[in-house]
């Protein structure tokens, strides 16, 4: 049975929506990974505070004032931030056990005191912000902290990404873009020299793939790619607004279909949501039915 959702008088039938366009569903179950900080400090005001402080639309702040909770909270969201104060009620033993574990978020503590600090570090806790330095300077050590944005979509390097375009100024601009938000970038002329990329670059997690290139054109270059298990999601790029191509280029396997000129918000929205399916994608399949 379709589920519709109701759009003012009428209810849009979401099998309708998908045969308009393949592509938006996965983007919205797939949608980029915030990065998520958990709060843990005796004071709840100042757990609140920070909360208020540090939310935005890409980062989400969970808090709380007591250890054992804090532990349920990380069993559940698995945070890249941990920032906790030492003394809360269990808070050594929360820090021991963190430090001990197989836990990939980063840890900073909050401490006014220099007896705590020297013992959070004896732990191994690398990071300890003062806790007396004020709101903003407290805010801003926390943020510093976080992961950049190739690490918190679950790489332990810069991520690769193949532009294959026959257009020099599209891939020069997008290539200069994605380098500087820290992508791995690399790049082709046509589709030819673009399956080449991938064959000597095992690396490359997203492709930006033009429909219309000399040589090879992106559809036939697409075919290839999917034939390869695992592969890169392959992102088709075309200022062609056609919704029968973009049906068929889904069919073939693309993971999205945007339309040129691009802007870098679409794109790099697009590259976070294919990320965020690959990573989907290596979850054992139970934990696909529970998660959240």
């Amino acid at each position: 049975m379709a589920h519709k959702v109701p759009i003012g008088n009428k209810a849009l039938n979401l099998y309708d929506f998908e045969a308009f366009y393949p592509g938006i569903l996965k983007k919205l179950t797939f949608m980029a990974k915030k990065a998520t900080i958990l709060i843990v400090d005796r004071e709840k005001i100042l757990v609140d505070l920070l909360t208020r402080a540090l939310a935005t639309p890409d980062v989400s702040v969970l808090g709380t004032t007591s250890a054992e909770e804090a532990a349920r909270l990380l069993d559940r969201h698995e945070p890249d931030l941990m920032v906790i104060d030492p003394t809360v009620e269990n808070g050594i033993p929360l820090l021991a056990a963190l430090v001990a574990g197989p836990l990939k978020a980063r840890i900073v503590t909050t401490t006014g005191s220099d007896d705590v600090r020297e013992r959070v570090r004896a732990m191994g806790v690398p990071k300890t912000v003062d806790r007396n330095a004020g709101l903003d300077a407290l805010t801003a050590a926390i943020r510093s902290s976080l992961p950049d944005a190739p690490s918190i979509l679950g790489a332990d390097r810069r991520i690769g990404v193949l532009i294959a375009d026959d257009e020099d100024e599209i891939r020069d601009v997008v290539s200069d873009h994605l380098s500087e938000r820290g992508f791995a970038v690399s790049v082709a002329k046509n589709g030819k020299e673009a399956l080449e990329r991938l064959l000597n670059n095992p690396s490359v997690l997203v492709v930006l793939l033009d429909l219309n290139m000399p040589i090879m054109g992106g559809m036939e270059v697409l075919r290839e790619i999917v034939k390869a298990d695992p592969h890169p999601n392959v992102i088709m790029m075309t200022a062609v607004a056609d919704r029968e191509i973009a049906r068929q280029a889904m069919k073939i396997g693309a993971f999205d279909y945007i339309l040129k000129p691009c802007d870098f918000a679409v794109i790099e929205a697009s590259i976070a949501a294919a990320l965020s399916h690959l990573e989907y994608q290596k979850q054992p399949w139970w934990k696909r039915l529970t998660r959240r």
